[in-house]
C-alpha cells in the first residue's frame, strides 16, 4: 500500500494511505453482492404481481434499474464517501486535497463508471495498475482518490497527554483550545517529523501564535511550544 501526500486548507502536508487496488475490488465484490441480494428480494415481491407482462416495458425497465444506477453516487454522497462495499474494507474517496466530493465529483465517477466498469469490463482496473494513485478514469476526471482509513482511536484517547501531578501550565490561553484543534496540532506535528520538514513546523507555531495570540518564548524550541501548547490544553481539559 503506497502513500499520497496531500494539503490541508492550512497549506500543511499530511501523508494519507491509499487505497490498494485488492481493497477496492473487495469493496466492488460486496458492492456487487449487496445489490445481488436487493434484487433477489425485488424480483420475489414482483412474483406476486405477475412481473412477466411488465418485462417488455421500457418505463418499467428503467425505473427497476434506477437503484442500481443511483446506488453508487447518492450512497456515496450521503454516506461520506462510501458505498457499502468501502464501508466494510475501511476505504474512502476524497479529493486530492482530502476535502469531501461534492454531488458533482461522484456523479462525475458514475458516468465514467459506465464505460470502466458496464461498458468496457476491466479498463477502469487497467488505467488503476497505471496510475501512481491508482485512480481509474472516473477518478482522474473527479480529482478523486481512494484513501485507506487507518486504525481510529476515540479523540480524547488520541489527543491525552499524561502529566504530573506537579505540572504548571504555561499558556493559559491553550484552554480556548477544543479536542479537534489539538488532534490537528499533533497529526501536523508528527507528519512533519517523520518527513523532517521544519518548515511546516515554523507554520504550524505561526498559526497557534495566531490563533491563540500568543508569542512563543525565545528560550523554546519549535518542539517544546508546540507540546507545551498540547499539554496545556490537557491540563486545563482535565480541570
Amino acid at each position: 500500500m503506497s502513500d499520497f501526500q496531500i494539503r490541508t486548507a492550512q497549506n500543511v502536508g499530511i501523508t494519507q494511505n491509499l487505497a490498494g487496488i485488492g481493497q477496492r475490488l473487495a469493496a466492488f465484490l460486496i458492492d456487487i453482492l449487496f445489490l445481488t441480494i436487493f434484487y433477489y428480494f425485488v424480483f420475489y415481491l414482483l412474483s406476486f404481481i405477475e412481473y412477466n407482462k411488465y418485462i417488455n416495458s421500457w418505463a418499467f425497465v428503467s425505473v427497476l434499474m434506477l437503484p442500481y444506477f443511483l446506488y453508487y453516487p447518492l450512497i456515496q454522497y450521503w454516506n461520506n464517501g462510501q458505498s457499502l462495499g468501502k464501508q466494510i474494507v475501511k476505504i474512502r474517496i476524497v479529493k486530492k486535497d482530502n476535502s469531501h466530493p461534492r454531488l458533482g465529483d461522484f456523479l462525475i465517477r458514475w458516468i465514467f463508471r459506465l464505460f470502466e466498469i458496464n461498458l468496457l469490463p476491466g479498463l477502469g482496473l487497467i488505467v488503476m495498475l497505471f496510475s501512481d494513485k491508482a485512480q481509474r478514469l472516473g477518478d482522474l476526471a473527479a480529482k478523486t482518490v481512494v484513501i485507506a482509513e487507518q486504525h481510529k482511536t476515540k479523540l480524547s484517547q488520541s489527543i491525552f497527554e499524561e502529566l504530573e501531578q506537579t505540572y504548571s501550565p504555561v499558556f493559559s490561553q491553550a484552554a480556548n483550545l477544543d479536542e479537534k484543534s489539538v488532534q490537528l496540532i499533533k497529526e501536523v506535528k508528527q507528519s512533519a517529523g517523520k518527513h523532517d520538514n521544519s518548515a511546516i513546523i515554523k507554520s504550524l507555531v505561526t498559526r497557534i501564535e495566531h490563533v491563540l495570540n500568543i508569542t512563543k518564548p525565545e528560550n523554546m524550541t519549535y518542539h517544546q511550544f508546540i507540546d507545551t501548547i498540547v499539554k496545556d490544553y490537557n491540563y486545563y481539559a482535565g480541570q
